[in-house]
């Protein structure tokens, strides 16, 4: 397992759609097998109207990113920080479709292997009634703060794909790495 190098990411957008919505926070734990190696998170100016659902879901009020970098500022930190590591989220599509929409922006190609605790969750312990991260961490016993903020989640997922690979094994849990979603091009 120390081999694997993985990078836990969460972003919180401007929207529920992640297509259409800007990041505004980001965090990534990049991870050497199951050790945390980095931690790096940014609150990031969208450049857009933040709604008032997604203030109230986030507690991300647009004060709080005043002096906030613009994506294009940590495009780089990004791309160093989950270059040739595992991309694992929990709802893994969302995230990286935001995260392809916003390097499409600025030019570049966001291209990672993938791996979601939320349909590896459903795998492997089909049985439960809900799998949003605070479901799951309230089955495994695991520490979860607040929802929606980037840190905090990227936290609880990280402390939920340790949990997962230490009762299902990793050959069972990498058997879902899988591609990340296209950018479709009108």
């Amino acid at each position: 397992m120390e081999r694997l190098r993985f990078a836990v990411l969460d972003v919180e957008t401007t929207s529920g759609d992640p297509t259409e919505g800007r990041v505004m926070e980001v965090a990534v734990l990049a991870m050497d097998g199951t050790q945390e190696r980095l931690r790096w998170d940014s609150l990031i100016q969208p450049r857009t109207a933040i709604p008032g659902f997604i203030r109230r879901l986030t507690g991300i009020e647009p004060a709080m990113l005043k002096d906030a970098p613009r994506f294009p500022e940590v495009v780089r930190t990004l791309e160093t920080l989950t270059q040739d590591r595992i991309v694992v989220a929990h709802n893994v599509r969302f995230d990286m479709t935001a995260l392809t929409h916003e390097f499409a922006r600025t030019g570049l190609v966001f291209d990672r292997p993938t791996l979601c605790t939320e349909r590896l969750a459903r795998q492997l312990v089909p049985h439960l009634p809900h799998y949003n991260l605070g479901s799951l961490c309230r089955y495994f016993g695991i520490e979860f703060l607040a929802a929606h903020r980037a840190l905090n989640d990227a936290e609880a997922t990280a402390s939920l794909f340790a949990r997962l690979l230490s009762e299902f094994g990793e050959e069972r849990v990498l058997a879902c790495v899988i591609g990340p979603p296209k950018v479709r091009r009108a």
